[in-house]
Formats: C-alpha cells, sequence, structure tokens
C-alpha cells in the first residue's frame, strides 16, 4: 500500500471516529429517536400489582393497595375507584419511549423530571410493587395531552413516553366518588324530617306507578305538579360526593333527615349538615323484610309452548330463574360507617326540600 492510499485510509478513519463520539455525546446530552417500553417486564406482573404509591416533594402522597375486597385509598381509609387504577397500571406497563432526552440533570426541570425531594418539585415519584419487586418511575411533565416526560430514579437518561399518564397525587382523584344509584322509579317512599319547618312523606302507591303523593297537606294549598315532586325520588340516581372523611368525636351532629325506602326493603337514612358554604352527609341502612313482602317482584312470564315440529330453547338455569337480592345498601353501610361525606349543596338542596318548596304559591 502506498503512502496516499494509507494517508486516505488513515484521514476517513478518523472523521469515523469523530462521528462516533460526537453521536455519542449527543445522545447522552441531547435527544434521539427512542423505542422499547420502559418497563419491560411490568405487563406480565399486572395480575399481581399489590400496591400503588405516588408521592411529590411536597409532602401529597396517595397510597392505592389491593387485597380481597378491592382497591383501596390507604390514607382514606375509603375504597378506589378501581377504573381509574387499572387505567393507570395499564398506562405505566404499557409505556413506549418516542425519544430519548437530556442526561444533564441541570436540564431536568425543565421537563419535569428532576429528584421530588423538593417542595419546589413539579415531578412525582410512581412506586409499582407487585410481589417482592418495586418499579419506580419519576414522571414530568405532559406533552400536549399524547405523551409524558419520565425518568427511572437510578438512571441518568430521560425520555418522552406514550401514552400519557398522569400519577397525580391528590387522593381525592382516587375515591370512588358514587355512594349509591337507584333509580327513582324503584322508591316507594322517601320520609323528610328538615331541621326547621314541618316533616312530610312522599309516596308512590305500587311497583310500576308513576308518581308520588305528598302528605300532609295543609289547608288550603295543593301539591306542585307530579314532575317536580317525583323529582326527590330521583336524588339518589347516580349520586357522587365530593370528598369523604372519618366522622371525628367532635363533629357537629347532623340536623337535617331523610329516610328513602324501595319496593325491595332497602333502606337508606341520610342525615346532614350545613357548615358554611359546604353540606354534609352521613349516612345508615338496613333492610325492611316488611316492605319488601308487599310488593314482590312480578311473575315472569309464562312459557309458551312452541307449534308442533318445532324444538324449544334450552331452559335457562335454574340459578338464573331466582333474581338475586339487590346489595346496595349492604355495599354501601359498609362503606358510609364512621364516615361522613361532602356533596354539592344542590343535592342536599334537593334532598333535604322544605315542605313549602312542594306546595303551589298560596293565594291572594
Amino acid at each position: 500500500m502506498n503512502q496516499k492510499k494509507f494517508s486516505i485510509l488513515a484521514g476517513a478513519a478518523v472523521v469515523l471516529l469523530a462521528a462516533g463520539v460526537w453521536l455519542s455525546m449527543h445522545r447522552a446530552g441531547g435527544s434521539d429517536t427512542g423505542g422499547g417500553t420502559v418497563f419491560a417486564d411490568l405487563k406480565p406482573a399486572l395480575g399481581e400489582i399489590e400496591e400503588i404509591r405516588l408521592s411529590k416533594g411536597d409532602g401529597s402522597r396517595t397510597t392505592l393497595r389491593k387485597d380481597a375486597g378491592g382497591w383501596t385509598v390507604v390514607e382514606r381509609q375509603y375504597p378506589a375507584d378501581a377504573s381509574r387504577v387499572r387505567e393507570l397500571a395499564l398506562g405505566l406497563a404499557g409505556l413506549r419511549i418516542v425519544e430519548r432526552k437530556t442526561s444533564d440533570p441541570a436540564n431536568y426541570a425543565t421537563l419535569g423530571v428532576e429528584a421530588p425531594d423538593k417542595p419546589t418539585a413539579t415531578s412525582t415519584l410512581v412506586e409499582v410493587v407487585a410481589g417482592k419487586k418495586t418499579w419506580s418511575l419519576i414522571v414530568g411533565k405532559g406533552a400536549d395531552g399524547r405523551a409524558v416526560y419520565v425518568r427511572r430514579p437510578d438512571e441518568k437518561g430521560s425520555a418522552l413516553a406514550q401514552p400519557f399518564i398522569a400519577p397525580d397525587p391528590d387522593q381525592k382523584r382516587w375515591i370512588d366518588r358514587l355512594i349509591i344509584d337507584i333509580p327513582g322509579a324503584s322508591v316507594h317512599d322517601v320520609a323528610v324530617k328538615p331541621a326547621n319547618g314541618p316533616g312530610y312523606l312522599l309516596t308512590r302507591a305500587n311497583r310500576g306507578s308513576t308518581d308520588l303523593t305528598l302528605s300532609p297537606i295543609p289547608k288550603g294549598r295543593t301539591a306542585v305538579s307530579s314532575m317536580s315532586l317525583n323529582g326527590q325520588a330521583d336524588a339518589l340516581t347516580a349520586f357522587h360526593f365530593d370528598d369523604v372523611r372519618a366522622v371525628s368525636d367532635t363533629a357537629t351532629a347532623p340536623v337535617d333527615v331523610a329516610t328513602y325506602r324501595t319496593f325491595d326493603g332497602q333502606v337508606i337514612e341520610i342525615s346532614g349538615r350545613r357548615e358554611g358554604e359546604k353540606a354534609y352527609l352521613r349516612i345508615a341502612t338496613r333492610r325492611d323484610p316488611q316492605l319488601a313482602a308487599q310488593f314482590p317482584e312480578p311473575a315472569p312470564d309464562p312459557v309458551v309452548a312452541p307449534p308442533a315440529g318445532i324444538t324449544p330453547p334450552p331452559a335457562p338455569a335454574a340459578t338464573a330463574a331466582a333474581k338475586a337480592p339487590d346489595q346496595t345498601v349492604e355495599k354501601l353501610g359498609a362503606r358510609a360507617k364512621g364516615v361522613e361525606y361532602e356533596v354539592p349543596t344542590y343535592k342536599y338542596e334537593a334532598i333535604f326540600k322544605k315542605q313549602d318548596e312542594l306546595l303551589e304559591a298560596k293565594q291572594k
């Protein structure tokens, strides 16, 4: 090999080496295309997850723990919204790296992936526990609602990953906020005893009846329209609360009382009070077998024999013939024991209406 060719090859080698060094430095300090999942082994362990911890440097924290009864917000000792927890777990297991980002700690705060050990840190530490293994991830700012910046605590490199996840450590975000969901047509009667003013009773005569009737009606007055009366029975339909807390020994006693009874014998006793601009409820439940016996479930339609030569459909299983009783009050009673619900004021007022609100205006 002559001197000229050797010089050319040597020069090319230097250029390639320099390019390799530059590319390596560029990837370490800037960004490059990504690929792969953030946690390659989390998806197979989804069914074994027993705890998810969310925390920020300002001290806010939520612990989601799974037991035989389902998911619980540990700090509130109240059931968690299982669908929301599942969405977070699936999002973490499916996180895929879109683009590698900075490895320079000085730039972490720009993406929100700094260590969440100071009150000013915007990052959130997520810890997923399954058996003896814990997966940890620092979650930073979102990117157009489609992706999020992340960094593993034991690594310098950060990344832009999809899908977007929102591991907010606000405990209220994770609580199952549905108190109860009973259709208004299922309500037999509503007895209300306001703190101020006379009590009253709204009654629906039979299963399938559309309208409630009011009693007593003061002399010379008439009830409002059936539509307005029926609205009070609908107050327990998709009934959600804003927050929940344990009842302390010094808590103010409730003053308004409303008792809802359903045709199948479920009884929901609601007692409430106002505290400034907020409204609070306590709930107790029980069964009324006598009421349920008065209004048995309608008999199923008789089976009509098919014409000759046509094979009848298979008979339903014997267990399906008897309808399982609604366990709404049992579940609610267990959840509501020892707690007080903060509810929207409009919902409070819909439950504890004054008798005068259910009467037509006095004639002048």
